[in-house]
């Protein structure tokens, strides 16, 4: 008995056992496009081959009861015929046209859609039994592809391999921000009353080092002018000793030299004020010597 004697007579039980649905009578248009997700559905592929309209994949979610069942409940709109009702199926997704195949009886063994069925990752296995007695596996394939002017063991397969795709992986998590340039870091200000130049004081502007004493190109000290301090003058007027200032008050003659006469001739720039003050103190025991001579003389005339 070859593939299309056994489909037929499947289809002949069917119809005596009393499920005969009338041609033409349209299927919800339930389940979703492309592969079931998981095993908890079928997945049905329809090859229209030389039909047109290539190759069309859908899923029938959850368990199925019948091939028939798992067609419709992947969306496919289905046609049986006149004599066997849906248990002979004619036309998918309306081929072949009415004008090719009136559906009236079984299609003939030259023009027909042959039943094929697949676990996951497995190959197609052509179906020894008839639509509605087919109870397809969760996670199975259906398939169904025409056969146009081919032999009864020549049917071609579905054109699709029957395995669902792996499962994406799990999105990974996201990358953390890359921190921002170190340019971009905000420096903190300094904190009130810390370092930087020290405000000017009685108008005077700061050192060019913040403010440290003593240093290059700013005053050693902020206070009063340091110019007090500061050496004397080649013109600055010397001021005498003591002993200077006395023996220029003590009263002579004429002829006695004048000690500050002596100090101001002293020259601009010249001899260290120690020399001068012995060079006047040996002048002033000179003119005392002077005085007492001459005192004597006057005193002793005959001498």
């Amino acid at each position: 008995m070859n593939r299309r004697t056994l489909r037929g007579s499947a289809a002949v039980a069917l119809v005596a056992a009393g499920s005969v649905i009338g041609p033409g009578s349209p299927a919800a248009a339930v389940g979703s496009a492309g592969y079931c997700p998981d095993a908890s559905g079928v997945t049905v592929v329809v090859d229209f081959n030389e039909l047109g309209g290539g190759t069309v994949v859908r899923c029938a979610p959850g368990s199925q009861a019948t091939g028939l069942a798992a067609l419709k409940s992947a969306g496919f709109q289905i046609t049986g015929t006149l004599r066997w009702g849906e248990g002979f199926i004619c036309r998918i997704e309306g081929k072949p046209s009415a004008d090719a195949e009136k559906c009236v009886d079984t299609p003939p063994a030259s023009a027909y859609w042959s039943y094929w069925h697949a676990p996951n990752g497995g190959s197609w296995t052509y179906s020894d039994k008839g639509v509605l007695n087919r109870t397809p596996p969760a996670g199975s394939f259906e398939g169904w592809s025409f056969s146009l002017n081919r032999n009864p063991d020549d049917a071609p397969r579905p054109g699709v391999t029957p395995s669902r795709p792996a499962p994406p992986p799990p999105a990974s998590p996201p990358a953390p921000p890359a921190p921002p340039p170190a340019s971009d870091v905000p420096v903190a200000p300094p904190p009130a009353g810390g370092g930087g130049a020290p405000p000017p004081v009685d108008g005077m502007p700061p050192s060019a080092d913040g403010g440290q004493p003593g240093a290059t190109g700013g005053p050693a000290t902020i206070g009063p002018s340091t110019s007090a301090t500061a050496a004397p003058s080649a013109s600055a007027a010397v001021l005498p000793s003591p002993e200077t200032a006395t023996a220029a008050t003590r009263p002579g003659s004429a002829d006695e030299p004048v000690l500050t006469d002596a100090v101001a001739a002293r020259e601009d720039g010249g001899v260290p004020l120690g020399t001068l003050v012995g060079v006047l103190l040996l002048a002033a025991l000179a003119a005392g010597g002077l005085v007492t001579a001459r005192r004597r003389r006057v005193a002793d005339p005959d001498d």
